[in-house]
Formats: structure tokens, C-alpha cells, sequence
């Protein structure tokens, strides 16, 4: 996280939880988004997050089944709970430490913040990554992504179509999520992943559609784990499709070898549906129901 001291108190709640006997949910909360475009139309999405009396900001990397921190001196002292290994899409690797943090909450400017009292991270050697805030943060959420109005809202009315399609959900513990595609008549599966700058589409499966692929002469910087920075061939998509009319064209991708990411989530996941594509829709997501997760989009 890129941090500073916090001085003032705030009341920390369970995560999502309901605020009446009723049933109903608790109020609407906006968390504001900060971005940061880059070529091809890709980019980041940034968070306000509050850790203990330590305020920063952490990147929204839903293609991460877990939020990673670096070592630093705000999280140098939170106890080990075990190992893990820290995987990225190239297959390059990183070892961990699982650790547990009090009072984790993304900061609202309406509403109430969004926290969870309790919250194991994975923190890592230090080095010129960003922080990440995974997926599973948002178990039992429901919540909208509004890029162009930079928020990430809970809890508030649906801005999509209204007609939510089940997440595939992928790897041994479905603990990230994917979407059904179409390249022209070609079925294939994306991870969501607003950690990608750019979406991306693996080379075997553009080897075996060459004519769904445009070779733009030009290439793209994407950063691989712990940071380093990695240079990859540009394509655009002729169509690509998500169902309902929703269909794009001439979008770019990088592409490179997903053998590392066909291993852990399946020989079906293609593409990385990264920052350039999720930024031409408005999102509702909805993970209230663990076993089937939904996802809805509406075309801008």
C-alpha cells in the first residue's frame, strides 16, 4: 500500500452484513476509484483502503484469489499464520507469508465504509508491485463497478440489464470467476481480472484462430509478479462477444503462452478479460451466494 497514519476513529461492522431483522441490507456505500490509463486503452483501478490506523491504496485485482501486500514496516510485526506461494500468469512464482489483519476497510465518500474486522493477506518480499486487494475481500458482497463515474458501489440499485448470467467459476477451489465467450462462432472462457492492464488471449488458442486476430505492428508493456516489467506482441479481436447483444470489435490484447493459467484454472480459460475491456461496460456483481456467483453488464 502506498500509506500514511490515520488519526481518526471509525466504527468497524462485519463485512455485508445485513442492518435489519427484516432482511433488509444496509445502506448504500460508494467507495471512490482512482485510474490510471495507459496504452491500447488498458489500465488500474485503485482503492482507498484503511488497515488498522494505516491509510493507502491498493489495486483492484480480481484475477488474484487473495489481497497481497508487500513488506513493509506497517505490516512487518502482523504474526505468520503459514507459507503460501505466490503464482502470476507467467507461471512465475513468489513465496509468502499468510498473515492476519484487523480492521481492513475500503473507504467510502457516501455510505458507510466496507470492512471485515478479521482478514488473512498474503505478505510478500518488498519490490515495485503494486499492493493488491483480491477477490476473496468480497465474498457475500453485492456490488456495481462505474468506471467512467469512478465507483465501486454496494449495495445500491443495479445498473446493468437487470438479467444477471451465472460466473464460471474456476480453479481446484472455484475461488476466482470467468465469463463464457465468443470469438465469431468460437466458444471459449475469460477470466475477469481488472488486475490486467490490457486484456490478453493465450497463444495457442490465436495459433489455432489466426483469422480472429489482427497483428497490430507495435508492442505492449505489462507487468509480470513482483513488478518486472514485460514486453508482448499486440493484437486486435475482430468480435468478441459476452452474450445479449453485448459485442466488440477491433479490441486489443497482448498475448503470450498460458500454460501456467490453463494448469491452475483449466484448458478452457483463453483470455484475460483485462482493464481495456471491462472499461466499455457498467458491472453489477453479486457474491452473496458462495457455490453461484452472477455478473451482469450493460454496453456504454
Amino acid at each position: 500500500m502506498k500509506l500514511f497514519r490515520w488519526a481518526a476513529v471509525f466504527i468497524i461492522a462485519a463485512l455485508f452484513v445485513p442492518v435489519s431483522a427484516a432482511g433488509a441490507e444496509r445502506p448504500r456505500s460508494v467507495v471512490p476509484l482512482t485510474l490510471t490509463e495507459d496504452q491500447y486503452a488498458g489500465g488500474r483501478i485503485y482503492l482507498p483502503v484503511l488497515i488498522g490506523n494505516v491509510m493507502g491504496t491498493m489495486r483492484l485485482d480480481t484475477g488474484a484469489s487473495s489481497t497481497r501486500v508487500r513488506l513493509a514496516s506497517w505490516n512487518k510485526d502482523l504474526p505468520a499464520l503459514g507459507q503460501s506461494v505466490s503464482t502470476g500468469a507467467s507461471g512465475a512464482t513468489m513465496r509468502c507469508d499468510d498473515v492476519e489483519a484487523q480492521n481492513v476497510e475500503l473507504v467510502a465518500d457516501q455510505g458507510s465504509n466496507v470492512a471485515r474486522a478479521k482478514y488473512q493477506v498474503t505478505r510478500c518480499p518488498p519490490g515495485d508491485a503494486d499492493d493488491l486487494l483480491g477477490l476473496d475481500f468480497f465474498k457475500g458482497a453485492r456490488f456495481s463497478l462505474n468506471i467512467d463515474r469512478r465507483e465501486l458501489i454496494f449495495f445500491g440499485d443495479t445498473i446493468a440489464s437487470g438479467r444477471p448470467k451465472p460466473f464460471r467459476r474456476l480453479g481446484p477451489e472455484g475461488n476466482l470467476v470467468g465469463v463464457d465467450l465468443r470469438f465469431g462462432n468460437t466458444a471459449a472462457v475469460g477470466l475477469f481480472d481488472t488486475g490486467a492492464e490490457v486484456s490478453a488471449v493465450d497463444q495457442q488458442f490465436l495459433r489455432k484462430h489466426k483469422a480472429l486476430f489482427t497483428a497490430v505492428n507495435a508492442k505492449a508493456q505489462a507487468s509480470g509478479v513482483g513488478g518486472k516489467r514485460i514486453s508482448l506482441k499486440v493484437y486486435k479481436i475482430k468480435s468478441l462477444e459476452l452474450g445479449e447483444g453485448r459485442v466488440l470489435r477491433d479490441l486489443y490484447a497482448i498475448s503470450y503462452d498460458f500454460g501456467a493459467l490453463r494448469a491452475a484454472l483449466g484448458r478452457n480459460v483463453s483470455f484475460l478479460i483485462g482493464y481495456n475491456l471491462i472499461r466499455k461496460f457498467d458491472w453489477d456483481f453479486d457474491f452473496r451466494a458462495p457455490d453461484s456467483p452472477t455478473w451482469d453488464a450493460k454496453l456504454k
